[in-house]
């Protein structure tokens, strides 16, 4: 069994820096495990509807078929800062090279306001902590400085930020972004894709959250 060695989407590196034994038993053996339709139902629902909103489209269907929770939702997304903004784009895919690897992702918008760029990700889980996501963090910021540097939109890396907006508590963590962070997220990048290639063993971190792992009755560390 081969893995891409190519390409590498935010999904593949987040989960080889989270757990190597993860990444092998998701991508390598192709274990696959069936998740609980209504664990995942929410976030897609109001991730959609805020695409189709951002975008322009007739949502009134859909904000009449909402439960009273994504009500709450939708709500706090229109009570954020960002509504205000001008929006570039919605559910962007992009592709960045780096070195002879390409990454490829997804973010949820890009806004401008005076200037500025910031990429938002909506969060609809009450349990977000910017901890628990710093590898997505380095990945957006990175790769979308490379986008809009190339396109002559920003001059800086100051220009552009992250903003997590957790639609429900009606809170938004703002993240910032320099040079120094650059060049910081794109070695921990070319790290992490190097550990990939030359990895043979793909150990288990051994962590608290094991047991709340998806994979964890697959897991020959256990």
């Amino acid at each position: 069994m081969t893995v891409d060695n190519t390409t590498f989407t935010l999904n593949k590196l987040q989960m080889y820096d989270e757990c190597p034994q993860k990444y092998k038993l998701c991508y390598i053996d192709k274990v696959h495990v069936i998740e609980p339709i209504s664990k995942t139902k929410t976030g897609n629902n109001l991730h959609n509807l805020i695409n189709f909103y951002l975008k322009k489209a007739d949502i009134s269907k859909l904000l009449q078929a909402l439960t009273k929770n994504e009500k709450i939702l939708w709500h706090n997304f229109k009570n954020s800062d960002v509504c205000n903004y001008n929006c570039i784009a919605s559910e962007y895919t992009f592709n960045v090279k780096i070195d002879s690897y390409w990454l490829t992702g997804r973010i949820d918008a890009l806004f401008e306001y005076g200037g500025h760029y910031i990429i938002a990700d909506w969060k609809t889980g009450e349990n977000f902590s910017p901890e628990g996501v710093k590898f997505q963090t380095s990945f957006y910021l990175f790769c979308m400085y490379e986008i809009l540097m190339a396109k002559g939109l920003i001059k800086k890396a100051s220009d552009l930020s992250l903003y997590y907006i957790e639609l429900a508590t009606d809170n938004t963590v703002r993240i910032t972004f320099d040079e120094d962070l650059y060049i910081q997220y794109r070695t921990l990048i070319l790290s992490l894709i190097n550990k990939i290639l030359e990895n043979k063993t793909y150990f288990c971190n051994k962590t608290d959250n094991c047991k709340l792992c998806k994979y964890y009755r697959a897991c020959p560390y256990y």
